[in-house]
């Protein structure tokens, strides 16, 4: 929150007539006052209210602030002044003293923190006037003078809810009187009489003056006042109207606010806080979007009022004028989004709306600060146990708990030896139970797209991955978090802290969110609110208050336009009217934005149990199996319903395909273009031209129509695809304990299970949800998909409380893949709330956006204000001329209209739409249409190795059998110990033995020792031979003689990055081979001596057949290429050789230097070194953000969870689709399927055709646009008037904008040469195309004036326009679809030219076939220019180009803006005033340097 400097002078003289008008009114009803209160006395509390009325309209008018009183049963809560000057204590004590001594006082209570005294009195009520004492007490106690006092309002207070209720009864009278007097045609007096109080009401520069003067209630009451009067002055019913519905929503707010202060009222007043200093009565907010532009515009608006004053002399013109540029929706949309929030607030999650004024500032939160005590519950429990093996894991909880429970533990750390009965090793920690929609509040707070902070602290657990920065702790967690919220308010943002009433510290947040829980209240926050669901819902808020103040901003200057033109003599309708509608609007528009936030489900909390910590019996009783779902009943459905039921499906799906439908136009309508194209279709309609405005409407819904279909055909496609991918879940049905039943299940899809089914799951099975383990047979689960852990981890159903996340032995999660074993396991979460979805909740979003659709936003929000002017150009060059305003106006605004290219959005839209389509066919699907072009501009790609590169599946790379043996020798023996069922092995290890034995099949075994938790080896016996085969560690251990013998091999093979088994073998006797085939236990014992080694085996993942190839081809295409993965550096330095990247181990980075090294040398790193192992999830996504931040394009790819959060980091995330890679689809913008990595290449070769087409497409729109504003300023100069009418330019704009340039975007492009991406080519191309249209056009029409008659004239300049364009589209593409489209434009042109009276409605004429032979001559002439020639036409249009500005300029290709990090996001919007990543010259000459120079090669040297 900061305070913005006053205007005194300036304002002063703006307020003073404001409040001389309010006191002149209030002195002449000064009697009536009176008189009034001394009637309201007969009324219980009336008399109360008349005082309060009275005094709120004193203080309106600058004078004493009334005392804020309230009351609730037998309490009085009085305002107590001073408590923050020199005089506070003595005041305190004073006022204490002085109220307690009152007969009729019980009890009296000072809160400072409210500045409140609460006295409790006796049934009969006190003896005196409590208001009355306090004063006085203050007086006697005050030894220094005060200023004026700035009251602090609480939502109880009795002048509240009057000083609105009075604002409203008197917007409610001028109503009426405004009516009344329009009825009888009472002549009002001038509009300048609303000019003063309406200006200083919506320029919030002025306005801030007067609340730092009378505070807010005083400010609102004064403008409630002087607004009314103006409207009821000037006789204004539509002025009258949108003051009444503000006020009125204002005093509905009030009187929800001070419900919710009643249901709280006890509460607050028995838990006053101690000590502590009031807050600020009057407290101004950083200026927002909306605020910013009410200050330009209004100062505008002004300063043109004041010359169209100085110009006409005409008093009533001016203040119409000046009225009619007010910013007054601007403000109403924001109070009105204010009012719903706390109406919704209130009701729904009983939240007490301290400080209201702090909903109105949700549209300018830069950073949200998160005491970590706001996302826990009073609950201690113990949530980790480290260092200790799961089998000691149960024991060592269960001690510390007993020690938790018996008060002995508090949070934080401690070692087990300390505990007793805990065990010697390890350590337990103590925290609180975290709140079951924690998760859910920082996932929306990441969500709301601002930066997202806390302080480190060992419970967050893993929330701690959901923050952008955790500031370490400073001393008290209290002065860490006001230290941090400090810290961030000094560098002029706005802070959002959310914390509980545990915090004591003083602060300068700008909004505090309390949660009080229902015990004592967060003195001195803004919003109390009881339960994080609340918070949640009021992060949920943010995006939409952003979205409402743009609202608000676009109908103020709508509504200003149409007011404009209001103003024009002969034009019907009134200026200031207009504007009084688009305040109705802004109402409704707020009201309607802030109610949707409350229509939203809340998210699903997460379980109250830790599944994992729980028996498999004490889960299945906790999570009984659900009953069928209404779908699957066992009864068969009744026959004769059919028709019904299919009628009620049809019925269904057509309804929800029209909601689809309309949320989609929606989307396609809030397009910037949209609130231009349809304030020009009611310019046309005011000026006259109805038919233009309804052609202007039709093509702005016929684009978005179309647009949204194919988006919903993409949409609909990409969910037929993915339910494809989804794996099946085996679910059990019927009784467990039927033996009938064995077992019986059905295959599912995994979204259809609940919490409490059984499922199955078997080897080579992906888990289709979290589940508890309730039966384990041999189960091994790879979960590098979760954890990164690349070897799989063994299950079994033991608890293991405590665990983290990678040890938890007792569940599988969904997404990880089954390789071994069969499980039986109670599903326990589900969907969004499982591990996976979680993780990639708080993943980061992308630091930048990149590609197409930014792009054309930057280029229509530089080409909008370029057709404006044109169109303004035009109306001055007519006016100039001696045109009539009316008519000169009506030009420009058809110019305007003509000149905004509507068809961008859907050209953009159809382009993306056809690559994804022509990707489908080459095994790669796009999420994010707007990624497909991106791919052209790529300058690194990551690779994670595991499932990616390589097929994640081991395979036998060598034997080295010991000397005297040989390599069958190794494998058979090996061999021997594969387990397998129905011939095929379950465990990765036995599958690539499997496959390097060949055709030899395994010998009888009389017993087998599988693999498991605890025992490294697996044996089988055969006959009296025992085979083993493990670690090579394990079994060196129990070798004969030398021990040490493997080692130098071992070493050998680990060097070579191979996973190392031993194979040996003994030689029982009888007695042993018959104890060892009858008891498991001696066969172990057995195993553990007297070995003799056989060999080793050195087995590796697979890399894919394409992988080597693919990694080629992007380093012919300049892309470097970088392999990040969590396994050993010699591993990694290996497997890059074998794909073609020559590395050696000293060139890998690994995880712990990464983490070493400065911001400097991790820039270096991602430029020199090419492979990175050992790295985390959260390295992953530092290195892609490094790779960013020095302006690369990347793309990351990858299969698992643990890749989820760089995928989404990434410029462009790409996701490898495969068993258990669900988390990196959902993450990723492109998915290559069946494992297709090759299709990369596809992919990229797309969004090269893309680029082309697309810069083909939006180089005819804005082209042709510019070329038909350049004829109408040449025409315009020439005869006083744009020779084409409104009509003829949005014909043009049908016959070129719409189908031809569609057919361009889907259909490739002929040219072979180099593709140039940067933006300033596009405008060449614009530049070219835009004057070869001018001088089309201009030909034609010159010819045609030589010739014939106007009208003839401007028929041929038509032909003309529209020829030289289409012929410039078949220059750029001789595509089936373009040349039909470009010919049926040319044939419905000729038909509507040719037939009568069809021409005539266009404003057009037949004409003979000179006419068509002038202007297909100018035609050809301009084209055979633009294709010939272009270098001339180039430095012609390049004029335009300049004046344009430079779009690659010093800002927006410098490095420093082409990423954000996570831990400095700060106000993370998108910036429309840089470019999506480097300048696309910069980054050509930045990559050259990398590729060039030796040490900053990108890619290294290739074997």
């Amino acid at each position: 929150m900061s305070f913005r400097p006053g205007l005194p002078g300036l304002g002063g003289l703006l307020t003073a007539p404001i409040r001389l008008t309010a006191a002149a009114a209030l002195l002449g009803g000064g009697t009536a006052l009176r008189v009034g209160e001394r009637a309201l006395g007969a009324v219980p509390g009336a008399r109360t209210v008349g005082r309060t009325a009275a005094g709120m309209a004193v203080e309106a008018v600058g004078g004493p602030a009334h005392r804020r009183t309230s009351r609730r049963g037998n309490r009085r809560w009085i305002e107590v002044r001073g408590l923050t000057g020199p005089d506070a204590d003595a005041i305190a004590e004073e006022v204490l003293t002085s109220v307690r001594a009152v007969p009729g006082v019980t009890d009296a209570v000072l809160n400072r923190a409210v500045a409140r005294l609460v006295v409790t009195v006796a049934p009969g009520g006190p003896a005196e006037s409590l208001t009355a004492v306090v004063t006085e007490a203050e007086r006697r106690a005050r030894t220094v003078p005060v200023h004026r006092h700035r009251p602090l309002t609480l939502p109880g207070d009795d002048s509240v809810l009057v000083a609105r209720a009075v604002g409203a009864g008197a917007a409610a009278l001028a109503l009426g009187v405004s009516l009344a007097g329009s009825a009888i045609r009472l002549p009002g007096l001038p509009d300048l009489v609303s000019v003063v109080p309406t200006v200083a009401d919506h320029i919030p520069m002025v306005r801030h003056h007067l609340v730092r003067r009378l505070g807010n209630s005083g400010t609102d009451l004064l403008f409630s006042l002087t607004n009314s009067l103006a409207a009821a002055l000037t006789m204004s019913p539509t002025s009258a109207a949108a003051e009444a519905v503000a006020r009125g929503m204002l005093t509905v707010e009030a009187w929800n606010a001070r419900l919710a202060w009643g249901r709280h009222e006890e509460v607050l007043a028995q838990n006053p806080p101690e000590g502590g200093d009031p807050a600020l009565g009057t407290a101004i907010f950083a200026a927002g979007p909306g605020e910013e532009f009410a200050n330009r515009f209004g100062w505008i608006g002004l300063s043109a009022a004041a010359v169209i004053g100085a110009l006409s002399r005409n008093p009533s013109i001016t203040g119409a004028a000046a009225l009619a540029t007010a910013p007054k929706p601007t403000r109403a949309t924001r109070e009105a989004f204010g009012c719903a929030m706390t109406r919704g607030l209130t009701s729904q999650h009983d939240v007490l709306v301290v400080r209201p004024r702090v909903l109105r500032a949700l549209d300018r939160v830069d950073v949200i600060v998160i005491d970590p005590r706001a996302l826990y519950t009073d609950a201690l429990t113990i949530t980790r146990v480290r260092g200790v093996s799961n089998s000691h894991r149960t024991k060592a909880w269960e001690a510390a708990q007993f020690a938790l429970d018996d008060g002995k533990l508090g949070p934080g750390w401690h070692k087990l030896s300390t505990i007793r009965g805990a065990g010697r090793t390890g350590e337990a920690l103590v925290s609180p139970v975290r709140d079951p929609f924690a998760t859910a509040v920082v996932t929306e707070a990441r969500r709301a797209g601002v930066r997202v902070v806390s302080v480190d602290d060992d419970g967050l657990r893993s929330l701690a991955q959901g923050f952008d920065t955790l500031f370490p702790m400073t001393g008290s967690l209290d002065d860490t978090v006001a230290g941090v919220v400090e810290r961030l308010s000094a560098e002029g943002t706005t802070v959002v802290l959310v914390t509980t009433a545990d915090m004591a510290a003083a602060h300068r947040a700008g909004i505090t969110i309390g949660i009080t829980r229902g015990s004592v209240p967060p003195w001195g926050a803004d919003l109390f609110v009881p339960d994080l669901p609340a918070v949640w819902r009021i992060l949920r808020a943010m995006p939409a208050a952003r979205a409402a103040s743009n609202r608000g901003v676009q109908l103020s200057l709508s509504s200003s336009a149409i007011g404009a033109l209001m103003l024009i003599p002969g034009v019907p309708g009134y200026g200031p009217e207009a504007v009084n509608a688009g305040v109705l609007g802004g109402l409704w528009a707020g009201f309607n934005a802030g109610s949707r936030v409350f229509g939203e489900t809340l998210p699903a909390p997460e379980p109250g149990h830790d599944w994992y910590a729980l028996p498999a019996a004490e889960v299945q009783r906790l999570l009984p199996r659900p009953p069928p779902a209404p779908g699957e009943s066992a009864v068969p459905p009744n026959p004769l319903f059919a028709p019904a039921r299919l009628a009620g499906r049809a019925a269904s799906a057509t309804w929800s395909l029209a909601g689809e439908f309309a949320g989609e136009m929606r989307a396609s309508l809030a397009d910037p273009i949209t609130p231009i194209l349809a304030t020009g279709a009611v310019a046309s309609a005011i000026l006259g031209s109805p038919l233009d405005a309804a052609l202007v409407g039709g093509v702005l819904l016929a684009n978005a129509a179309l647009s949204s279909e194919q988006q919903l055909h993409a949409e609909r496609v990409l969910r037929r695809l993915l339910a494809v991918q989804d794996p099946l879940a085996r679910r059990r049905v019927g009784p467990l304990d039927d033996p009938l039943n064995d077992g019986a299940t059905e295959d599912v899809a995994a979204a259809a299970l609940r919490p409490g089914d059984l499922i199955e799951i078997h080897a080579g099975e992906v888990v289709p949800a979290d589940a508890r383990l309730i039966e384990a047979a041999n189960v091994e689960v790879d979960e590098s998909t979760l954890t990164g852990e690349s070897l799989p981890v063994p299950k079994a159903t033991d608890p293991t409380p405590g665990a983290p996340l990678a040890e938890r032995s007792g569940m599988v999660y969904a997404g990880t893949t089954m390789v071994a074993g069969t499980a039986l396991a109670v599903v326990t979460t589900v969907g969004r709330a499982t591990e996976m979805h979680r993780a990639m909740a708080m993943a980061p979003t992308k630091g930048r956006e990149i590609g197409l659709q930014r792009q054309l936003a930057r280029i229509t929000s530089r080409a909008l204000p370029w057709s404006l002017a044109g169109g303004a150009a035009v109306g001055l060059f007519s006016v100039l001329r001696g045109t009539p305003l009316r008519e000169a106006v009506g030009s420009a605004v058809a110019l305007t209209v003509a000149a905004v290219p509507e068809g961008l959005p859907l050209v953009a839209t159809l382009a993306q739409l056809s690559a994804a389509r022509r990707l489908s066919g080459e095994h790669v699907l796009i999420r994010n249409a707007n990624s497909v072009e991106a791919l052209a501009r790529l300058n690194v790609v990551c690779f994670d190795k595991t499932g990616t590169l390589s097929e994640n599946r081991l395979q036998v790379k060598q034997v080295q059998p010991i000397r005297g043996r040989r390599r069958d020798d190794v494998v058979t023996a090996a061999l021997a110990t594969v387990f397998a069922r129905n011939g095929r092995a379950d465990h990765a290890t036995d599958d690539a033995i499997r496959r390097a034995a060949g055709d030899a099949d395994a010998p009888q075994r009389d017993a087998y020792l599988p693999f498991q938790s605890g025992r490294p080896f697996a044996a089988a016996l055969v006959g009296d031979r025992l085979m083993i085969k493990g670690a090579p560690e394990v079994l060196s251990a129990a070798l004969n003689g030398n021990r040490d013998r493997l080692a130098p091999a071992v070493a050998r093979l680990a060097a070579k990055g191979l996973r190392v088994l031993a194979v040996a073998e003994r030689t029982l006797t009888a007695r042993q081979a018959a104890e060892a085939a009858a008891d498991p236990a001696a066969m172990e014992r057995l195993c553990g001596t007297g070995l003799n080694p056989i060999g080793l085996l050195g087995l590796a993942d697979t890399p894919r057949d394409a992988a080597a190839p693919l990694l080629a081809e992007l380093d012919n295409r300049g892309i470097g290429v970088r392999l990040i993965t969590g396994d050993h550096p010699v591993t990694a330095a290996v497997i890059a050789n074998d794909l073609g990247l020559a590395v050696t181990e000293e060139q890998v980075i690994t995880g712990g230097e990464w983490e070493s090294m400065s911001i400097d040398e991790r820039e270096a790193a991602v430029v020199e070194r090419l492979v990175f192992a050992r790295m985390s999830p959260e390295h992953k996504v530092d290195v892609v953000q490094t790779l960013e931040r020095i302006g690369l394009v990347t793309a990351m790819v990858g299969d698992g969870a643990n890749d989820a959060a760089a995928i989404r980091a990434a410029s462009v995330g790409i996701g490898v689709a495969a068993p258990g890679s669900n988390p990196a689809r959902t993450a990723a913008d492109v998915m290559l399927l069946d494992g297709r990595i090759e299709a990369l290449v596809d992919a990229l070769d797309e969004g090269e055709q893309l680029w082309r087409r697309v810069q083909s497409a939006v180089s005819m729109l804005l082209g042709g646009n510019a070329g038909e504003v350049a004829f109408a300023l040449i025409t315009s100069l020439a005869t006083g008037r744009s020779v084409l009418n409104a009509r003829q330019m949005l014909l043009v704009n049908m016959l070129t904008d719409a189908l031809p340039a569609a057919a361009l975007a889907v259909s490739n492009q002929d040219g072979t040469e180099a593709l140039d991406r940067d933006e300033s080519a596009m405008w060449r191309a614009i530049a070219i195309r835009g004057t070869a249209t001018t001088t089309g056009a201009t030909l034609a029409w010159l010819m045609g004036r030589l010739t014939g008659t106007q009208r003839r004239a401007a028929t041929i300049a038509l032909i003309g326009l529209v020829s030289t364009q289409l012929a410039q589209t078949l220059a750029d593409s001789h595509g089936p679809l373009v040349v039909s489209t470009a010919a049926g434009s040319f044939l419905v042109l000729a038909g509507v030219i040719s037939t009568p009276g069809l021409s005539q409605i266009f404003g057009c004429t037949p004409v003979d076939p000179l006419g068509w032979g002038q202007a297909f001559l100018a035609t050809a002439i301009a084209a055979s220019l633009s294709a010939l020639a272009p270098a001339v036409l180039e430095r012609v249009g390049s004029k335009l180009y300049e004046l344009v500005g430079s779009v690659v300029d010093d800002d927006d290709a410098g490095l420093d803006q082409q990423g954000v990090d996570l831990s400095d996001r700060g106000r993370q919007q998108p910036d429309t005033d840089h470019d999506e990543g480097v300048g696309p010259a910069d980054a050509q000459s930045l990559v050259h340097d990398f590729r060039t120079a030796k040490p900053r090669n990108l890619n290294g040297s290739r074997k």
